[in-house]
Formats: C-alpha cells, structure tokens, sequence
C-alpha cells in the first residue's frame, strides 16, 4: 500500500496551514489533503473481460459514464474507456458484437486508494494523463472509479458562493481582433 503522506511536499502543508479564506458555516473547508474518501463517489460499474464491445458501449452510453471496471473474481484486471474505444477499436473494421473487451482494454490500471489524499490524487491522474483512475480496496476490489469531474465537482461545490458570487471579467480588448492565421 502507498504511504501518501510521503508524497505530500512542504508546499502542501504551507498552504493547508493557513486556512481556508471561506468559512463554510457548519460544514469544514475543502483542504489538499482531505481524502478520496470526502469525495461524493458512485459505485463502480464493472464488467467481466468475456463481455463483447459492443455491450460495453451499450452500457457506458446507457449509464452515461466514460469507462467501465473489468473485473475478474472480483479483483480488478483492466479498465475500458473512452481513450481506449477510440486508440484501439474504432477504424479498424471490427465488428464490435464479436470481440471481447479483455482484448482493448488497459490491463493493471494505477489505481489510488480511499485514504489518498485528493492533492495526490489530482497530481497522480494530471502527471499520468488519467481522466479516470480505479478507486480500490486492499483485496484490489473495485469501491469506485475516480474521475477528474468528480473532484472538480468537489471542489466546486465546497467554493460554490465564492464562484457564482464573482464579478464579471469584462471582455479582454484584445479578444475583438482576430489573431493568427
């Protein structure tokens, strides 16, 4: 398991020892190193690596999500998302309803735990090039999937009257002539 607490830097620990600026009434601050655990996560959907890909389709538009969990007794084996549908199915002529998604998907995805802290969660998917990253238990059995969405989500939510209560930025003078060519 991932000692976290290793990877939070003195950066980290500045900023989080000055406080929040935004008094939330009863709820607490957003801070860096809350856990994943904070975040408002939805359960899994999983597949087996048998499933056709064109099932796997039907089931992510159904659900309206960007992956699925390929799962095996349980365990996490792979990860099927939107990057891998485009990188390695689409254009090549195959028929969809006749190959397995064990065959495209990204095999022993990284994965985080519930006690990483967010900062080394966000950090881990935007040096990685992770949307979405397999939340997982000691046993390696899928509790979640972490997307980036989720944390904007989070984040937005913990800051929402300080965002919707902004002025507006007046158009940049700039932005009226057309640049480039």
């Amino acid at each position: 398991m991932i000692d976290y607490d290793e990877h939070i830097d003195d950066e980290l620990k500045q900023m989080n020892e000055g406080g929040a600026s935004i008094k939330k009434g009863k709820a607490e601050a957003f801070r860096l190193d809350d856990h994943i655990s904070t975040v408002k996560l939805k359960t899994p959907i999983t597949t087996v690596g048998e499933t056709s890909v064109a099932d796997c389709l039907e089931l992510m538009r159904e659900k309206r999500i960007g992956c699925l969990l390929v799962v095996e007794a349980e365990k996490l084996i792979g990860i099927f998302t939107e990057r891998d549908i485009i990188r390695r199915v689409v254009g090549k002529g195959l028929s969809h309803s006749e190959i397995k998604v064990s065959d495209f998907m990204t095999t022993d995805p990284d994965t985080l735990t519930a006690d990483a802290p967010l900062a080394f969660a966000l950090n881990y998917m935007v040096v990685g090039g992770y949307r979405h990253v397999p939340v997982v238990d000691e046993n390696n059995h899928p509790e979640a999937c972490l997307s980036i969405k989720d944390i904007l989500k989070h984040i937005g939510n913990h800051y929402f009257s300080a965002i919707s209560n902004l002025p507006p930025t007046p158009k940049n003078p700039g932005w009226a002539t057309v640049d480039g060519g």
